[in-house]
This record gives C-alpha cells, structure tokens and sequence, in this order.
C-alpha cells in the first residue's frame, strides 16, 4: 500500500494524540504539553503530518479528524491529574469559518464537556495563509480568552505568522522553531533574529516559546535570546502518555550551570576592559578637534584588551570626531578618517546613553547587537572623554 493511499485511508479507531513536553526555563519542569496526531495500528505510530498536508483530502475532513483528536487530548489531559497546560493546534481559516457560520467554538465545547479548565488551554494559532479579515479573526480569538483559555502563534519568522497577525492577536505565547529558522536563507543570521524575537516578545509581554530544540548547543542559544519555555527532541519526541515533571530538570539544571558560567566569565571579560579604561581614559581631558582625538585613541591602543576590534569618538551631538581605529587580522590597528563627521544620532540608543554618562560620568555597556558592516555580534562600550566627548569602543562578543 503507498504513503498517499495509507494517508487517504485514516480510521477513526486509530486516531490517537501523542504528547510532546514543554518544559520551563524558570521552574525546569514540564508545564506543558503539545498535542499531536498519530495514527497507531498495533505497535505502529505514523505521524499525520502528511494527511494533513495532502491537497487531495477535503478540508472538512481534515477538519473532522482534528477535532477527534483534540478532545481525545482534552479528555485524556482531563482524566490525567497532571497539571499541566495542553496547546492545541488551529489554522485561522478553521477557528474563522466555523465561528462565522456557527458561532460555536467546538474546542470550547470540549473544554466544558470533558472538564477541563480553560486556563490549562492553549490555542496555539498555526502557520497558514489567511484570507479572512484580521480584525475579525482577533476578535473570535478573543473569545478563547474570554474563556480563560492562553493564546500563542506558532511560527513566528517563517511562512505566514506576519507581524500584523501578531500585533492584532496579542499572543501570551510567541513560538519559533529553532530548526525552521536555522534552515531558512537567513541561517547566518538566525542568532540575531532570536535576538529580535526576544525585543519583540519583551515589548508584546509576551513569553518566547522556543520549540526545534534538538542539541545542547540549540538550549545555549534559546537561554540568550530569553526563551521562558522550550521544546524539541533533546528532550523528549512526542508520546502517547504523559511525563514525570521533573524529567528533565537534572538536564536542565546542568545545562543552566554551563550556561550561567559561561555568561559570567564573557561578563568579567567586558568589565575587566570597562575598569581599564576608566584608568586610562580622564574626564578632563581637552579635545580641540580631529587630530587630538586620533592622538588620544592611539594612546590608548597598546592597553585595550584583545577583543576591541573598532574605536571612536564622537560629539554629544552625535558627531564623530576622530578616525576609526581598527583592529586587523594580525592585531595590528589601521586607521580610516573616512568616518570624521559622519552622525549617529539616527541610532535610538545614542541621545538616551549620552543623557546617562552626563548625569552619571561614567561609562556604559551596551546591549548585544549584529555589526552592520561585520555582520558580527558587537556591545559597545561607552564613556566620557571630556566635557563634550565620548570614547566608543566596540567588543566582538
């Protein structure tokens, strides 16, 4: 019998959810599970990914089978007397259609029906094209809400999940797949855009699920972009019964420790090159124009630790003054007065971070961020040169 055929042949007998963990960053216990259709005959488990994606299925029948296995979930999550939270997987054209033409949301019904407190409820908004009305849509995703239930998008930075879906839903839940985003034509940068799913979920007061997890080296990444949750196979691949807990707090715990080490130890570095500047660098040292701040840049050179790899200074008015100093492969430092006069005030943390080193005459670290001519992760650091000035130093991370 072929895939396509088998896929064509689901029974509703077979249809079996499997659960896959999502554990916390902050607790190191699962706190939830994803829900995920099998069909199983015997000892067999075949996902349904391809029924689902099979154009020559109807999409009421997709539709038909999804929704015996979701309240198979929410009756097995019910019956379970786990605490844990349960998402659900819906397409927008699903939760759309059936409210429009119903005003009924059946995963509500099965809530109800089986028990189940909606707050343990995830709606986990899916990866689809939308043709509907966006304001339309919040406002029936609002609706879970009203019931108690939590909201995530799923695949945030890939496919359709854009960013007016999620400005107009307000998620609680911004979930990216690791390996999704590592596969894309942004694999280079896929650090950087974690990063910016951070900010993002940071300023929505969101929390930033990260799913996909499937190395070690994957949950280093997750902990620096502020993930609160993760998932993926370093873990644990979906399952027919539910977990203990604590399964992969040792795991964690460990990995955290690593982690915090690591953090630490860069910390240290990036402040061992603060308080040697703030020896060699004087607040009242007088600089008339571009050749004294070359001249006091090159002062400094023979003292700054290995990983400054740009030097500058510029006005409080956002000038820059001096050449950049930059650090070749061999150590060595070349000079380029091209940038003498260029502005930076356009950048959103200049005039807010020179404020700062006025009131407190000190120098400041900044956020990480991706060089724009490098393309490489950079903090600047920032200080005083005078009255008028300030030194900037940029540190590959």
């Amino acid at each position: 019998m072929t895939e396509e055929h088998r896929v064509l042949q689901v029974q509703e007998r077979e249809l079996t959810p499997y659960f896959q963990p999502i554990l916390s960053l902050q607790t190191q216990k699962i706190i939830a599970y994803e829900a995920l259709g099998r069909s199983v005959t015997g000892n067999e488990a075949r996902s349904l990914g391809a029924f689902f994606q099979n154009p020559a299925i109807s999409d009421e029948q997709h539709l038909h089978v999804d929704r015996i296995l979701r309240e198979k979930a929410i009756s097995q999550m019910a019956q379970s007397g786990s605490e844990a939270m349960l998402f659900l997987n819906l397409k927008p054209s699903w939760i759309y259609r059936v409210y429009k033409e119903t005003g009924a949301l059946p995963t509500l019904q099965f809530v109800e029906k089986h028990g189940l407190d909606p707050g343990r409820v995830v709606i986990e908004v899916t990866e689809e094209e939308f043709h509907g009305r966006l304001d339309e849509l919040s406002a029936i995703v609002d609706v879970y809400r009203e019931h108690g239930c939590l909201i995530a998008i799923d695949d945030i930075g890939s496919g359709y999940s854009n960013y007016d879906r999620i400005a107009s839903i307000k998620p609680n839940i911004l979930k990216i797949d690791l390996k999704l985003l590592k596969k894309s034509t942004l694999h280079d940068g896929y650090k950087a855009l974690l990063n910016s799913f951070s900010i993002l979920s940071s300023q929505m007061g969101s929390s930033l699920l990260i799913e996909g997890v499937e190395t070690k080296q994957d949950l280093y990444h997750a902990l620096k972009a502020g993930a609160r949750y993760v998932q993926g196979f370093l873990f644990s691949e979906a399952r027919a019964e539910f977990q203990q807990e604590r399964a992969y707090e040792p795991l964690l715990k460990e990995q955290i420790r690593l982690y915090t080490e690591q953090e630490m130890a860069r910390y240290r570095a990036l402040f061992a090159v603060q308080n040697n500047l703030n020896e060699l660098v004087t607040s009242d040292v007088h600089l008339s124009g571009a050749q004294d701040a070359d001249t006091m840049i090159e002062s400094l050179l023979a003292n700054v630790e290995p990983n400054v790899v740009r030097i500058y200074i510029c006005r409080e008015d956002g000038c820059q003054v001096s050449s950049n100093f930059i650090r070749e492969t061999d150590g060595g430092w070349k000079r380029d007065a091209r940038y003498q006069g260029a502005n930076w005030i356009w950048r959103p943390y200049f005039i807010p971070n020179m404020l700062r080193m006025n009131n407190q005459r000190q120098g400041i670290l900044s956020q990480v961020y991706t060089d724009l001519d490098t393309s490489l992760l950079m903090q600047t650091y920032s200080c005083p040169a005078g009255d008028s000035h300030y030194l900037f130093l940029d540190l590959q991370v």
